[in-house]
């Protein structure tokens, strides 16, 4: 590079920043107009009928040790696919895998791969360094996996839209439901037990070698990762997940949503469970921590964990022959995304590339082939799942270093009911998949475009740092955003709320599982689409743009467009009095979208239904109101009508 050149870029740099502080007094109480322009150019462009989620890459996203071998299998989330790999990572083999694969497991030689997209069970064997996929098992009653585990020879499955642990009968079809598990998202094996993470209801359910529930350990809050170690009568269970107390919104911040790592020893014969250790790990500079690992050595207890939204791996050591010392922290080089680590290697969707960590500098094998998708995409899926965002929050006292994952586990929602420090309101976490056409935004419906709602994000987000939200970042500050080549050297504010713009408008729904085998209803769920339409659609109306009525799909065209692309939102932009109460507006609440159900519950603003059945028990309707509070003069759902009505809410 010349130096003429390498002065433009410094004076390219210095006018950036210029425009960025005097912007700041100008768009800090509002949205500034060039993100509104580029908001509505986006939606004057966009096919709503047929758009679907972009591609953002292989998504690398778990892994495990070939037997008797220096090499990995790992999955590919985004490409479908499941690789061999080298000790280094190479890829070596590639094979389709189930649609959306997030579960694997070894069985007497043979892989079994699972996906949230498909109910199948795929079978696989590596021969000559060649994975060769076999025949796929085909469970009834089921149209998603999202994990498997084998133990004792028996297949475990999670799940996610029946929220359930099931176990393959001998039959290799039929399921048995072992235990209730609200948005299961994956197992781990302890030896002579199964861990089973059901983060929709803050729960690790532990199950022993006949498929019984041992004991449950119950959060205010979810989990993103377990572990476990069998002692002689006990099991230490360590999970990473956010702090165990409620979300406090009550000075307009978010407080106490801390990222935890527990460690709880339960007891096998009691079924008694102890706290040991809680560590808060965002006060180690450690958010969402995904993977985490437990084992003893020489003595001590050692415990490994690393952040998806921050970089590095920590080491926490206890020494359990003197539990009054303090832990040894000791921390180790490795970039934002991991989900799983296996060996030298981790899988890292947010960079899609599986990182060999146990080196001086952790270097990264990309998986192939790699999305073209924009770099400001890229940048905006960091802003979402990092904490890029707000990088200066701290955790003292109430404060807390958090990401928008915190509360949305991979875009959709944690579970939670939180208080909202308005009266006695309190509100349920919303996905932020498929926002694009869906505005205005939040159950109160006061952002009316996304340029705002971003706006407005970055403001709350930084509320009580100390530092002014309207802030450009310099990549030498951000040391791991040197490995994506072209972010540039300084990125403003526009840039920053442009970018997760960006990435919010591509972050679509995944297909349903329920649709994409199938071209037309059932003769239950065409029944249900009639009741949906006589008692349910005033509200949630087929659109396919929540403020544009002009987007409302004749019902004749609900079964095309379910079983194509899915793209209507059965919601709009109004508010509505329902009975659920206190309202979160003088006028009700948003009519919210029903797309995907389910992958958010609780349900209302309130989170006072469980699951959809409780739904449907507080539906009537009179002469003047739908109401989802029962009302003596109402006009309750039939039975009929209840269970056609399920069934058409499954396919949203």
């Amino acid at each position: 590079m010349t130096t003429a050149t390498t002065r433009i870029g410094q004076a390219v740099a210095l006018f950036l920043l210029a425009m960025a502080s005097l912007g700041s007094a100008v768009a800090r109480g509002s949205e500034p107009p060039e993100l509104v322009e580029f908001e509505e150019a986006t939606r004057a462009r966009t096919d709503w009928a047929s758009r679907t989620r972009s591609d953002f890459g292989p998504d690398p996203f778990r892994l495990l040790r070939v037997p008797q071998s220096n090499g990995f299998v790992g999955l590919l989330r985004g490409a479908g696919a499941v690789v061999l790999l080298d000790a280094r990572g190479r890829e070596l083999s590639r094979a389709t895998a189930p649609q959306s694969p997030t579960g694997l497991a070894w069985r007497n030689g043979e892989l079994l791969v699972v996906g949230e997209n498909s109910p199948s069970i795929a079978r696989y064997r590596i021969f000559e360094d060649r994975l060769q996929r076999g025949e796929d098992l085909q469970p009834s009653g089921v149209q998603s996996l999202r994990d498997v585990s084998v133990h004792g020879g028996r297949i475990l499955l999670l799940d996610p839209i029946g929220h359930r642990i099931v176990a393959l009968g001998d039959d290799q079809r039929t399921l048995r439901t072992l235990a209730s598990c609200e948005g299961p998202i994956a197992f781990e094996a302890t030896g002579l037990h199964t861990l089973a993470n059901c983060l929709l209801e803050g729960s690790l359910v532990l199950l022993d070698s006949r498929g019984d529930v041992v004991v449950r350990i119950t959060h205010d809050g979810p989990f993103w990762s377990t572990a476990g170690l069998e002692d002689a009568g006990r099991i230490l269970v360590a999970a990473g997940g956010v702090e165990n107390r409620p979300l406090d919104r009550s000075d307009g911040a978010f407080g106490h949503i801390d990222s935890f790592a527990f460690v709880y020893a339960v007891d096998l014969a009691s079924k008694g469970v102890t706290l040991l250790h809680a560590v808060n790990l965002s006060a180690l500079g450690i958010v969402t921590p995904k993977w985490i690992d437990l084992v003893r050595r020489d003595g001590k207890l050692r415990l490994r964990t690393a952040g998806f939204a921050t970089s590095d791996l920590v080491l926490v050591t206890w020494d359990e022959t003197a539990p009054e010392r303090r832990p040894e922290i000791e921390r180790q080089a490795l970039p934002p995304g991991t989900t799983d680590i296996r060996g030298p290697l981790a899988a890292n969707p947010l960079l899609d590339a599986w990182v060999n960590w146990d080196e001086t500098e952790p270097t990264l094998e990309h998986a192939t082939p790699t999305s073209t998708r924009a770099a400001e995409s890229r940048l905006g899926e960091a802003l979402f799942f990092t904490t890029l965002m707000a990088p200066w929050n701290v955790s003292d006292g109430p404060r807390s270093r958090f990401t928008c994952e915190t509360c949305h586990h991979e875009g959709y929602v944690d579970g939670r009911t939180h208080y909202t420090g308005r009266g006695a309101v309190h509100a349920t976490t919303k996905p932020l998949v498929g926002l694009h056409g869906n505005r205005p935004y939040f159950s109160r419906a006061l952002d009316p475009t996304m340029a705002r709602m971003v706006h407005n994000e970055f403001r709350v987000a930084n509320k009580k740092n100390g530092h002014d939200p309207w802030f450009p970042l310099r990549r030498p500050d951000v040391s791991w955003l040197g490995i994506e080549g072209d972010v540039p050297e300084v990125l403003s504010p526009i840039l920053l709320r442009r970018s997760l713009m960006t990435f919010l408008m591509e972050f679509e729904h995944a297909p349903n599982p329920a649709t994409t085998t199938r071209a037309s209803f059932s003769a239950v769920e065409r029944r249900g689409a009639t009741v949906f339409r006589d008692r349910c659609e005033r509200c949630h109306t087929a659109r396919l743009v929540a403020d544009q009525p002009a987007s409302r799909l004749p019902f004749e065209e609900w079964e095309k467009n379910l079983f194509s692309h899915g793209t209507i939102l059965w919601g709009r932009e109004g508010y509505e009095k329902t009975g659920i109460e206190p309202f979160v507006h003088p006028e009700g609440a948003r009519v919210p979208s029903l797309r995907r159900l389910y992958r958010k519950r609780p349900y209302f603003t309130n989170g006072s239904a469980a699951d959809l059945s409780a739904v449907l028990d507080g539906i009537t309707t009179d002469a003047s109101a739908r109401q989802h509070t029962a009302t003596p003069a109402g006009n309750p759902l039939s039975l009929d009508e209840r269970e056609s009505l399920l069934a058409f809410l499954g396919l949203l």
